[in-house]
């Protein structure tokens, strides 16, 4: 009697099991559909197929700001660049202040679109704001270059996300 009831017991949780791990519209998901797609501009009904992946990287700068650094001696300047890379939501930025030149990767927020990034003049001298445009074209902030005498630093100024609705059944 014991040896019946765990074979139930042991049939029932295999087949629970299953079940929770199907998809339940009967196909399948795979790697490759998720990998290549996002869902979730909440504005649109969380219907965007934005690629997570660029087919063609353009090889110049999406945005930049450039400024001449005070200085009789030298042509130094102070200079921020954002180039694009093979994933949509990755790009790389190169800074430029007197004799330092780094280069770091700014991951940006998925908003359910295709990011479209700018970079204004900071308060400070030698600063710069990067932002990108919203789904109604206003600009965000969301990271400030500060470059002094020895120093280049990167600074958050907001985070962004997206709050998707849940759907209903």
């Amino acid at each position: 009697m014991i040896k019946g009831l765990k074979f139930v017991l042991f049939f029932s949780l295999i087949t629970v099991f299953s079940l929770a791990c199907s998809d339940s519209s009967g196909k399948k998901s795979s790697d490759a559909d998720s990998a290549t797609t996002t869902k979730g501009d909440p504005e649109k009904g969380g219907t965007d197929t934005t690629s997570l992946t660029r087919e063609i990287v353009n090889p110049a700068a999406v945005a930049a700001w450039s400024e001449k650094v005070k200085n009789p001696l030298n042509d130094w300047k102070f200079k921020v660049e954002l180039f694009e890379t093979k994933e949509t939501f990755k790009y790389l930025m190169t800074i430029e202040f007197e004799e330092m030149k780094e280069k770091d990767t700014l991951k940006v927020p998925n908003l359910g679109f295709a990011p479209r990034l700018q970079i204004k003049k900071g308060d400070e001298e030698y600063s710069c704001i990067i932002g990108f445009l919203d789904n109604k074209d206003q600009f965000r902030e969301w990271k400030k270059v500060i470059a002094s005498s020895n120093n280049l630093k990167v600074k958050t100024l907001k985070q962004y996300g997206v709050y998707l609705k849940p759907v209903e059944k």
